[in-house]
């Protein structure tokens, strides 16, 4: 016992025992990733022997560590946030679009995720605020690293580095597409750090690049009476908690006995993450062209060109993305949660749209398109619904790890909560003396510890099933039926087949009889020209590669099968990097 406590007054005593502390501390998450992450033995010794290297030689600098220590500050802030990103997702790297969705929150939101992930925020405080204290203790030491001793650590440092070369090597010859930007940390993460400014300043610049876009869109066609379309955004609801794709629970009991609803079984997310799904959905942009994104409008542009008066709707916070430009198109926007002139939302829930929406029909004399960007199922759950819809008990949620029973129910009456809200859209259209439609669409999924894996939330840079396979469907009225007959014939014929929110903006278009040289057909779930296309995913890096090659795991083919969710089972790659 005297020997331990030898050995751990020289490890906190010395410069030298401080040092080694550094260097053990900010490999931790090194060590994680090289365990969490698909990568070979060559890979593994790598991603450890580089950084140790790095941090070794940069501590070696001085004499008193302890100034290099606190000048790595930036460092164990990435450190701590890779270990924060594992305890909820239990893989994978910083993403670009971890980083963009910390722009693009809110207060509110922020707070609400702070306050349920606090075991993973009090284990980077132990792990973090000592190794600064330390160092602090290093620089009122007044013993300094001797010349002998600095001379064998950095010659030891450049061995290390010299090993972790070689296994670099090693590793591009196993698979050309390795690189220490896309997997070594933490040179990946500053690698998206690059990225994630890059794409920030598209963003800014969205409203230069885009000013002279024109759809020249026209309408083929008017009904005998005056026409008011509908768009919703839903949010983080995936299809296998859905009554209407043949979950268990009934959880959408009002949608699956309206007439005229048509669900769409076989609907895949783009991107998990909402500033990217959500300008797939109302842009003619997809994975495959995304980059036309920062040039093009939006579907409201095109129903405006068109002769539509046009309405935005939103319970979700301005966030300086994509979403806020398109949403700034329409004749008008209402924002439902936030308040004036500030980041924090006032908890309202998705029907507080609905006295909206009556004011904009009853006022509005022509044409209207309606988008309402809702705040759906996006966690913390049981604030997404009042207390009316506690159908499923417990749903009591006191952090992102609670019991899995209490996740599943606070999750399935927030999805009972969006089916009551659709539900009475619906019944407002229905009622009006209007030709109507609506077009529902999820943004993306939602894991909830479903399997081993125990993954949790959405926006991961690898996506899962759950994350993938979205609610969508389409609603017409008897009007829409007697005026656009075909149209509701084509979707009722197209509502099983394999699509992608891609699909969504061009069949918004046609719902609404729109002719321009941006609409696809093809693509169109009211269209007779529908095919079965690719269906693509955007890659954390602006990639699209097909959805199935995107690093699911066998939990997740399991779970495409039993939905019957169509990919090429024969082209399903496993990659070791």
């Amino acid at each position: 016992m005297n020997w331990f406590k030898s050995f751990i007054h020289r490890l906190f005593s010395t410069q030298e025992g401080i040092l080694a502390v550094f260097v053990a501390v900010m490999l931790v998450p090194d060590l994680f990733l090289a365990y969490t992450e698909p990568y070979r033995l060559s890979t593994v010794l790598a991603s450890l022997l580089l950084p140790g290297a790095f941090y070794l030689l940069w501590a070696l600098i001085a004499r008193r560590p302890g100034g290099m220590m606190l000048a790595a500050l930036p460092f164990m802030i990435l450190g701590a946030f890779q270990l924060v990103l594992l305890y909820l997702f239990g893989d994978s790297i910083i993403a670009v679009d971890m980083f963009l969705n910390v722009f693009t929150t809110n207060v509110s939101e922020a707070t609400e995720l702070l306050g349920n992930i606090y075991p993973a925020i009090i284990g980077v405080c132990v792990l973090y605020i000592p190794l600064l204290v330390l160092a602090v203790r290093s620089l009122l030491l007044k013993q300094r690293l001797n010349g002998r001793f600095r001379a064998k650590a950095a010659l030891t440092g450049c061995v290390m580095a010299l090993g972790g070369c070689v296994c670099l090597v090693a590793s591009k010859a196993a698979n050309p597409e390795f690189g220490v930007k896309y997997h070594i940390f933490p040179a990946n993460v500053i690698y998206n750090i690059q990225l994630t400014l890059e794409r920030w300043k598209l963003s800014e610049n969205y409203p230069e690049t885009s000013k002279d876009f024109r759809f020249d869109a026209t309408k083929r066609s008017d009904s005998a009476h005056r026409e008011v379309y509908v768009l919703v955004i839903g949010e983080a609801s995936r299809a296998a908690n859905w009554q209407l794709f043949g979950y268990g629970r009934p959880t959408t009991p009002d949608l699956a006995g309206t007439d005229g609803v048509v669900p769409f079984s076989d609907l895949l997310t783009q991107a998990n993450a909402t500033h990217k799904s959500v300008p797939i959905i109302l842009s003619p942009a997809s994975a495959e062209n995304y980059s036309d994104i920062y040039k093009q409008k939006s579907i409201i542009s095109l129903y405006k060109e068109a002769g539509f008066k046009t309405l935005f709707i939103s319970n979700q916070v301005p966030n300086r993305s994509l979403i806020d430009y398109f949403a700034a198109e329409a004749d008008r926007r209402i924002d439902i949660s936030p308040r004036e002139n500030d980041l924090i939302t006032e908890n309202r829930y998705d029907g507080d749209a609905l006295p909206h929406l009556r004011e904009a029909i009853v006022s509005t004399d022509s044409n209207l398109l309606v988008v309402i960007h809702t705040y759906g199922s996006h966690f913390d759950y049981t604030k997404r619904y009042p207390a009316s819809f506690s159908r499923f008990t417990p749903d009591a949620v006191s952090s992102v790890r609670s019991s899995r029973e209490n996740l599943v129910n606070a999750y399935d009456n927030s999805i009972a909560y969006t089916d009551h809200v659709l539900s009475e859209i619906i019944s407002t259209l229905d009622s009006a003396d209007v030709c109507s439609a609506l077009l529902y669409c999820a943004d993306h999924g939602e894991d909830l510890m479903d399997d081993e894996r125990d993954r949790f939330l959405h926006a991961s840079p690898i996506p899962t099933y759950y994350q993938l396979h979205i609610a969508g469907l389409g609603w017409f009225s008897d009007r829409y039926r007697e005026s656009y007959p075909y149209r509701y014939e084509k979707a009722r014929a197209n509502r099983e087949r394999p699509v992608t929110t891609a699909s969504i903006f061009h069949t918004m278009a046609q719902i609404g009889d729109i002719e321009s040289p941006y609409i696809d057909s093809t693509r169109s779930l009211v269209s007779n020209s529908f095919r079965n296309l690719p269906r693509m995913y955007l890659t954390d890096h602006a990639k699209a590669v097909e959805f199935f090659n995107t690093g699911l795991k066998e939990e997740d083919f399991r779970m495409l099968d039993k939905h019957r969710i169509e990919y090429d089972k024969e082209n399903v790659k496993k990659i070791k990097y």
